[in-house]
């Protein structure tokens, strides 16, 4: 018992109470286990949160996805509004103060047109509204006040242009007969119905018209009818239509269609493209034959390419005259202004003035077709690899189809041919004709669209990962703006080539316009080797009607009381007309028709059209 009690190194009766001494380096690995297990679990912690950042996506972010990937104007409207919530510029809206416009002004004239309209004073209304009769009244159309916010601008700016409006709108329910029973209310504004009609003309006169330009695009010419559908949807869209190329065809076929047939027209559904198919005759069987020679969509874009460079068209003229006039039918400048109240203007380009006009509409060119005028806009290269050159076709009176005859010595060419001067430029001859002095313009030029931006693009989405900042954004739209003036002047001085001009060149707008640009991606370029279709249709519609969304507040600002002043002169003078009109049974349908284009002409010389 001795020997194993000296072999256990104590006695072994005293076993359940001896408590053996732990050395201290199993003390020093205890506590470090215990650390590493802290340590362990700070480092699982902000290991979930960091995940947690990387994977899920703040309120902010959320909302701008929402925004960004929204199909309908509802759905971006309210991630707008959220936005503004949570960034704060909701109260930047609310507060009225800005160095960018004259608020004080602003305030002050919306203070006096309440004050009349409450207290029905219309003939201090009526002055009001003659005295401000400024698009950009106290600068309020400046695009720094649109791009802080998403859903918006300043509260007083959209509550003056509301109140404006409205005011039109109770000057427009006037009645025009007297009322004798109320001789102590002098207030009361009593005129004539020709004196309201004279009072809403000369104001409209006063104010000014926009229009919307639709600028070439080749396929993405497309997205110009999205941009049309958009406008037209909140009560925004121009009676005056401008077309170029591409866009051409798209004003074409709003400029022929009532607003009861629109909304057909914008879903996609009523655009016949049976004849881009491959039955259809696209292209010339040479040309089928070169192009499909080779292998792989890069060696057909390349193929193309040369055609780009020469301000071409991938589109055969016979199967754009057999697209369009299946569409629009065998319609003319006038008769589609009869139809549809809408101006329509096509700009061509020509080898020679000869006499015919750069600008096609009801006025220059009332009996033209113009299927045949769209398709003359998009006229090829002559060294195209497509057929022969366009042709314009007129109504003679007898109502056959001819030639136009004016046209019969000139050969059209594209418009990247020519060097508008400011004089010389369809769109200058638009304001002319008209009384424009406001443009909108859908650009689509696919070789323009990477270096441009819509003016009215709202903030910069500083939330998205990886995007430039507002530094270097300001930094390239100033390198941009410097090379855009030099290389003007080399084009003003015949310096710039044809192929260089093709590309950077765009024509001067007269004013201040607001541009819409869509925003594209790398794969949409490959639309090059693509036809028109009904699935590709749609699609480039969602990306014109994107395009607008954000400048809708501007927009508003801007045509809001044109549209107004437009809708209050045509409602008077349609009721003006009814009680003058005579007994239908004693005029017969063709003369009607031709009092019908004596009052077209009559109304645009005296500028009541």
């Amino acid at each position: 018992m001795a020997t194993f009690n000296r072999f256990l190194g104590f006695p072994i009766d005293a076993w359940p109470t001896y408590k053996p001494k732990i050395p201290s380096i199993f003390r020093m690995i205890n506590v470090m286990k215990s650390t590493w297990g802290t340590l362990w679990d700070v480092i699982v912690f902000w290991q979930v949160r960091f995940m947690r950042w990387l994977t899920c996506k703040s309120p902010i972010e959320t909302w701008y996805i929402i925004l960004r990937d929204a199909e309908t104007y509802e759905e971006w409207e309210e991630a707008a509004l959220q936005l503004d919530v949570l960034t704060g510029n909701d109260l930047w809206r609310q507060n009225p103060t800005s160095k960018y416009y004259d608020y004080r002004l602003i305030h002050q004239r919306l203070q006096s047109i309440i004050i009349a309209r409450e207290e029905e004073d219309y003939i201090q209304l009526i002055n009001l509204l003659r005295s401000g009769l400024v698009r950009n009244l106290g600068n309020v159309t400046t695009p720094r006040l649109f791009n802080r916010a998403f859903a918006g601008t300043k509260l007083l700016i959209e509550d003056y242009i509301t109140q404006v409006s409205e005011a039109i709108a109770d000057v427009t329910k006037l009645s025009t007969s007297p009322n004798t029973d109320d001789n102590e209310n002098r207030n009361i504004c009593r005129f004539s119905s020709q004196a309201k009609l004279d009072l809403l003309h000369d104001t409209r006169q006063a104010f000014g018209r926009s229009t919307l330009v639709l600028e070439g695009g080749a396929v993405f010419g497309l997205f110009h009818l999205g941009v049309v559908k958009a406008l037209h949807a909140r009560g925004l869209l121009p009676r005056i239509l401008t077309g170029t190329a591409t866009g051409a065809l798209i004003a074409a076929l709003v400029g022929t269609h009532t607003e009861d047939e629109l909304p057909k027209l914008f879903s996609g559904n009523g655009i016949d493209l049976r004849a881009f198919g491959t039955g259809g005759g696209k292209v010339r069987a040479s040309l089928l034959k070169r192009i499909t020679s080779y292998n792989g969509r890069f060696i057909t874009l390349f193929k193309r390419l040369p055609i780009l460079f020469t301000g071409g068209n991938f589109f055969d003229v016979t199967v754009l005259e057999k697209c369009m006039r299946e569409n629009i039918g065998d319609l003319t400048f006038e008769e589609a202004y009869l139809k549809t109240k809408r101006v329509l203007n096509i700009t061509v380009a020509t080898t020679g003035r000869g006499g015919v006009p750069n600008l096609l509409n009801y006025l220059t060119a009332p009996n033209v077709l113009i299927w045949s005028a769209a398709v003359a806009s998009n006229t090829p290269p002559s060294k195209s690899l497509y057929s022969r050159p366009p042709v314009l076709r007129c109504k003679d009176t007898s109502g056959e189809i001819v030639p136009w005859s004016i046209a019969a010595d000139i050969t059209f060419r594209p418009r990247t041919h020519t060097s508008y001067t400011e004089r010389e430029s369809p769109l200058t001859r638009v304001a002319e004709l008209f009384n424009v002095n406001h443009f909108i313009v859908s650009q689509a030029r696919p070789h323009v669209i990477p270096f441009l931006q819509s003016d009215m693009h709202g903030p910069p989405p500083l939330i998205q990962r990886g995007g430039r900042t507002p530094l270097i954004s300001g930094l390239l739209r100033l390198i941009g703006i410097e090379l855009d003036h030099r290389i003007h002047q080399l084009e003003t001085m015949g310096l710039l080539p044809t192929i260089i001009r093709r590309f950077l060149i765009t024509e001067q707008i007269p004013g201040t316009p607001v541009t819409l640009v869509p925003e594209l991606s790398a794969s949409d370029f490959f639309c090059f080797l693509k036809e028109p279709t009904q699935a590709n249709l749609r699609y480039w519609i969602l990306r014109g009607e994107k395009s607008v969304w954000p400048a809708i507040g501007a927009l508003k600002v801007r045509c809001a009381i044109e549209i107004e002043l437009d809708r209050g002169y045509q409602f008077t003078r349609r009721r003006k007309a009814v009680r003058l009109r005579p007994d239908s049974s004693r005029v017969d349908k063709g003369e009607g028709r031709e009092r019908a284009r004596e009052r077209v002409r009559a109304d645009s010389l005296s500028g009541k059209w």
